[in-house]
């Protein structure tokens, strides 16, 4: 996702009891996962930013919906997309020489809508938010249209502005800034929910991304009294009368119950019944960017990660979705230009196409069995984009070519 965009910024026999217990697990897990805000829908990236080189960075809200509504009207029912992911904020921190002791509420930056401070040209602030709920045909969709800002960070960078220093923030100030972008986004009638790109995503201790996370959680669901907080927001409303939900964006490895994060990770999204990971089947190659991986690599991994979110979601009650590449990634695409461009073992004797790599995802998943598990959320499309460019880097296409379109209107 924002990885595509170049920022400045537990053998023997199992008794009767132990299976109806297992049952009553999975049950209440089922029933949990149905009365969810969490929404059952196929979703889309759209970055309506432009991002290629030489040219200044243009914002035009709501620049794809035409198409989506396009596909819309040709997706076979089951397959149409009614859940839009745009990129719509940012998360920055200017705490004194960048270190966590030294931050002070007021350092901590949560820039929504977008273009709130006209560094973009093109919109003049206008939401993208409000743009996509307005264009995107619900008739169409086959339900209500929801529409969710992407909010993004950077943990890694050392620049002017990067969130160095937000894992190590004590916790009442990690709740605080929690408590920020609560009430920026719940004050917004558009907003259904909000997907958080904050990389590189680490909750493997109750660090300060994790009680971020907890009280975004706790106030998307509506539970802290409004008058217990000055300036708080109810993120309930008439429109939303469950609250809000997010979602998290994540690698599948980090729910393997032997890891450090997958309790963690369950805890914020499933106490409040209000979250779910969104776990990539792309970017799967381990090499730089423009290393591109062979089909039938990439498929063997994507398999990999679908059957193993199936299976760990299973046994922690956690809502997923599983993202797919329709339009190119830096290790699954159909063209690459620069001097970092290569192919990796097997891939050489390839001219693989954007679809290929397209139908191997939606085989991953098929085969996988998650489509059938209580917490499968459906399918996210990777993207509708105006340039992805990475170091330097241009990776194409930009947007779902008609063959992929194809395919997800009949295999969404």
């Amino acid at each position: 996702m924002s990885c595509l965009q170049e920022r400045s910024r537990r053998s023997g026999k199992v008794g009767r009891y132990a299976c109806l217990c297992l049952l009553a697990v999975l049950a209440s897990h089922a029933v949990a996962s149905e009365s969810s805000v969490v929404p059952n829908a196929h979703a889309a990236w759209v970055y309506d930013v432009t991002n290629r080189p030489g040219e200044p960075r243009r914002y035009d809200p709501g620049y794809f919906a035409t198409g989506l509504n396009s596909y819309n009207r040709g997706a076979e029912k089951g397959h149409k997309i009614r859940l839009i992911y745009t990129y719509a904020g940012s998360l920055e921190m200017y705490c004194p020489g960048r270190k966590a002791d030294q931050c002070r509420l007021e350092d901590l930056v949560a820039v929504y809508p977008l273009n709130a401070d006209k560094r973009l040209h093109g919109a003049d602030g206008e939401a993208t938010v409000r743009a996509y709920a307005a264009k995107i045909d619900g008739a169409l969709a086959g339900g209500r249209v929801l529409v969710v800002p992407v909010i993004d960070g950077a943990i890694s960078g050392d620049y002017e502005g990067s969130m160095k220093g937000f894992n190590e923030l004590p916790r009442e100030l990690a709740r605080a800034f929690a408590d920020k972008v609560s009430r920026k986004v719940c004050s917004d009638p558009n907003v259904a929910g909000v997907q958080f790109d904050i990389e590189p995503f680490n909750v493997s201790e109750q660090n300060g991304q994790f009680h971020f996370y907890q009280r975004i959680a706790e106030n998307f669901a509506g539970t802290v009294p409004a008058a217990l907080r000055e300036g708080a927001v109810n993120c309930k409303t008439d429109d939303f009368p469950q609250g809000r939900f997010f979602s998290v964006f994540a690698s599948s490895n980090q729910m393997n119950p032997a890891g450090p994060a997958a309790k963690n990770i369950s805890e914020i999204l499933t106490k409040f019944n209000n979250g779910y990971l969104i776990a990539p089947l792309y970017d799967l190659g381990s090499g730089p960017p423009g290393h591109a991986l062979s089909v039938t690599e990439y498929q063997n991994r994507a398999e990999r990660h679908a059957k193993q979110m199936a299976k760990w979601s299973a046994q922690s009650g956690v809502k997923f979705q599983l993202g797919v590449p329709a339009s190119a990634t830096v290790h699954e695409h159909a063209y690459c230009r620069g001097g970092g461009c290569s192919r990796a073992p097997g891939a050489a004797a390839e001219v693989p196409t954007q679809d290929a790599y397209l139908r191997a995802a939606l085989d991953a998943i098929d085969s996988s069995g998650a489509r059938r598990s209580p917490h499968f959320r459906g399918v996210s499309v990777w993207g509708w984009t105006r340039g992805v460019t990475v170091h330097g880097l241009q990776f194409e296409p930009q947007v779902p070519p008609w063959n992929a379109l194809s395919l997800l209107g009949k295999r969404l």
